[in-house]
């Protein structure tokens, strides 16, 4: 899922309903993305399913818990894989 700003959570909902069991966020910048798409990808976790964070931009790493806490809220970090490297290894 492609963050963009002022993102609601619906599309993470809709995967979620739909049967995912992982989800890639390409967040903006550093991983990072809104509220509503955070409170989203919380509600994911509670429900099972694995959240990675990812980065949209070309270059860059995820750092884990920097700028968001992903011990407290459950989400793995793609480091300096893309999102569609990351989705790779999530499948694995």
């Amino acid at each position: 899922v492609y963050a963009y700003p002022g993102m609601s959570g619906g599309l993470i909902d809709a995967s979620v309903a739909l049967g995912a069991r992982g989800i890639v966020m390409a967040g903006l910048g550093g991983g990072t993305f809104g509220a509503e798409a955070q409170a989203a990808l919380c509600r994911a976790v509670a429900a099972g399913v694995v959240v990675v964070r990812s980065s949209r931009l070309g270059f860059g790493t995820v750092i884990r818990n920097q700028e968001i806490d992903d011990d407290a809220l459950g989400f793995v970090t793609a480091g300096g894989f893309n999102p569609a490297k990351a989705r790779v290894l999530l499948r694995l």
